[in-house]
């Protein structure tokens, strides 16, 4: 059994290994351009309809792999196997101009179990980051001797991002302490292309590209505490950690000077160390009265602020450490379910809504970058079958926001359906013969 599991899970986890780039290149974000691109959302199908709430959740059913000490609350007779996706439209406006795109991400895969008693075990991938944009700009210049007018016309295309594979354990030390770990592996790459083009052809064109290939570790760390209010109602305190470290990656720039037919010159620089991955760290709460209502709250800080990256100044790159700002978010949610102890199946469903703020960890043009506001709301419908009675089928429907504090700069609004499988088998059951 114990063979099959680890051949169950290796097989599950090496097809996204190997194609996680195609399944989330959607966006087309002009914000996506900036740092390591717009960063991936950590909720998972059971908190997308709560903007993400999950530093205090915890259950015997869930898998939540944002706060690694709840995998010590994982039932002891399943596996938990957990995928995500979602679609959406992005709505982009600047001024009087907009442009709708459909895009569609494959948000995470994990799974986990209980290797032994008040110990659990997770593993899985998720995207990190996503770059993905193409736009161009045009305007209308005079002559130097002017004699006349021509074009001139910037290109942006830049695509790539970061992804994430992680084993974790939680460990239950007492009845109201649980311990956890999550350590993993990010690798990904990114390119940025730019060029200027003349409608005048005696003026040569510029071509520049921005790229870099990126592996490195995770450490994060994560404890959550219960204690009961009464007899039926409980709070538990989480708080995680993420270790913050440097990224021995290098980065390569490419410029050229082109004619109509041919490369005029060409100038190539590396950076070696180039990349810095921030600190983080998170608190929250969830309170649950009489296992039907369940309110979170919680906080997390990622302090980017001084961190290294790669900057273009003279024609050359150096490692500049004022390209980032510390992020903050704050997201609150809600979850009812009208009867645990109930033998309807409706009176199984979840019933989710949350709402969350969070500022942008890059500068633009010297700025600071949009402001990320979402509102959710989402169900958990039980899924009753012959392997399992206690899969849930999670449904969320999100709006988010970003706009930026100065004027006439870019808005995005996302609608996002998001739906995530979370399948609960009975694999470690104790079988008997008659």
């Amino acid at each position: 059994m114990k063979r099959l599991i680890i051949s169950f899970l290796a097989a599950v986890l090496l097809i996204p290994i190997t194609d996680t780039q195609a399944q989330t290149s959607g966006g087309n974000s002009p914000y996506s351009r900036y740092g390591f691109g717009l960063l991936s959302d950590e909720a998972q199908g059971f908190n997308k309809g709560m903007s993400g709430v999950a530093l205090g959740f915890k259950g015997p059913e869930r898998l939540n792999f944002v706060n690694p000490a709840s995998y010590a609350a994982i039932d002891s007779i399943t596996l938990l196997f957990d995928v995500g996706i979602s679609l959406y439209n992005n709505h982009i406006t600047e001024g009087n101009k907009s442009v709708n795109t459909l895009n569609s991400t494959l948000d995470y895969i994990s799974a986990g179990f209980r290797l032994r008693k008040n110990l659990g075990i997770s593993l899985g991938i998720r995207p990190l980051s996503l770059v993905s944009y193409d736009f161009y700009v045009s305007e209308k210049q005079d002559d130097l001797d002017g004699s006349g007018e021509y074009y001139k016309t910037s290109n942006y295309k830049g695509d790539g991002g970061l992804r994430n594979a992680w084993l974790g354990l939680g460990w239950n030390i007492c009845r109201q302490l649980a311990l956890g770990v999550n350590g993993g592996f990010t690798w990904g790459s990114y390119s940025h292309n730019s060029s200027i083009t003349f409608s005048n052809t005696n003026i040569h064109s510029i071509a520049r590209l921005y790229k870099a290939n990126i592996n490195s570790y995770t450490v994060d760390a994560g404890l959550q505490y219960t204690f009961n209010i009464n007899k039926k109602d409980e709070i538990t305190l989480g708080a995680t950690y993420g270790l913050g470290h440097n990224i021995s990656s290098s980065a390569t720039f490419i410029s050229q000077r082109l004619n109509t037919s041919s490369v005029l010159g060409a100038d190539t620089f590396r950076l070696k160390n180039a990349f810095e991955q921030p600190h983080k760290w998170g608190i929250g709460f969830a309170y649950c009265k009489d296992k039907k209502l369940t309110i979170g709250i919680d906080y997390t800080c990622q302090l980017w602020k001084g961190c290294r990256f790669p900057e273009l100044q003279d024609n050359k790159l150096y490692k500049s450490t004022d390209a980032f700002s510390n992020r903050h978010k704050i997201a609150a949610g809600v979850e009812y379910m009208p009867d645990p102890e109930s033998y309807k199946v409706s009176d199984h469903v979840c019933y989710r809504a949350g709402f969350s703020y969070a500022n942008s960890y890059t500068k633009v043009n010297g700025n600071n970058g949009p402001d990320d506001y979402t509102v959710s709301a989402g169900v958990g419908i039980p899924l009753v079958n012959v392997f399992s009675n206690r899969s849930v089928l999670n449904i969320a429907v999100q709006w988010e926001h970003l706009t930026a504090s100065s004027s006439n700069t870019i808005k995005e609004d996302y609608i996002k359906l998001c739906l995530g499988l979370s399948f609960n088998a009975n694999w470690f059951n104790k079988w008997r013969i008659e």
